[in-house]
């Protein structure tokens, strides 16, 4: 199955912001999004993308399974909703409230078998990344591109990530701190698709390919900087020792005097050289 270089998949659709972004970059797109109400809204609003076929959303949850599942809504931070009960858990200490509804799920492999292989895979659905990277396995051609969002809970979850990446021949990675999106812009002339003058909030994944941000890392200096992230999450990160006390106050203030990166979330993209 080979590579198709018109076509980016977008798994954890939410909003749809990514899928409009990359359809306005003269891509087509294949969207997975577990949430029907979503789901609904983004049909709406991109009828003429769908209807066009350069849009087809995949109304279902990423399992190792299929059948159905039980998803947790969250009604306080939409782009939450889970499969993982453990990410679930998460959520509530953080004082979100979760709706279960039933979902319909299936294998990341049933997907690419019905969408061929993209030029980039967007992966950002709560807890179950992984799967779409093993699914991937299976497969003689992979993306030339992928991101995924890291793990902040230990380092040992994100060099899992990292090597999962590296076993289906990924070399080159950056580390994407989301807390910046709104200070990123797309490069004209544009290194990826068309240009478009857009503008990226904390619902969005960003720029992709080439035009993401900073500059291509090789394995060891992407897990030297995953190391520090994490040492960093352990102490202002959501279930960091300092989240929410005058500490982390002080750290944030601390960071834009001297013009440091805030303490953020974070996406590993990956590239195949060949």
């Amino acid at each position: 199955m080979a590579i198709d270089n018109g076509l980016i998949i977008d798994v954890g659709m939410h909003t749809g912001k990514d899928t409009e972004f990359y359809l306005a970059k003269g891509f087509r797109v294949a969207a997975v999004e577990a949430n029907p109400r979503l789901v609904d809204q983004v049909r709406k609003r991109l009828t003429e993308a769908v209807r066009s076929e350069r849009l087809t959303i995949f109304n279902t949850a990423i399992s190792d399974r299929e059948g159905t599942a039980t998803f947790y809504v969250n009604t306080q931070k939409d782009d939450w909703g889970t499969l993982s009960d453990s990410f679930a858990a998460r959520n509530v200490a953080l004082d979100t409230d979760l709706t279960p509804i039933d979902v319909e799920c299936t294998r990341f492999e049933k997907i690419l078998e019905k969408t061929g292989i993209p030029y980039y895979l967007k992966i950002d659905i709560e807890g179950a990344d992984i799967q779409c990277l093993k699914a991937l396995g299976g497969f003689h051609d992979k993306p030339r591109y992928v991101s995924i969002e890291m793990s902040l809970r230990n380092f040992d979850d994100a060099f899992t990530e990292i090597a999962q990446l590296w076993v289906l021949g990924y070399r080159k990675f950056k580390v994407v701190n989301q807390a910046l999106n709104a200070t990123v812009r797309c490069p004209d002339p544009p290194l990826e698709g068309k240009f478009v003058d857009a503008r990226f909030d904390g619902h969005t994944s960003g720029p992709f390919g080439e035009e993401a941000p900073g500059a291509w890392m090789s394995l060891d200096e992407a897990l030297e900087r995953v190391r520090d992230i994490i040492a960093e999450q352990a102490l202002y990160g959501a279930h960091g020792r300092y989240y929410n006390t005058w500490r982390a106050r002080l750290n944030r203030r601390y960071r834009r005097m001297f013009g440091l990166e805030p303490v953020g979330w974070y996406d590993i993209h990956a590239k195949r050289d060949d």
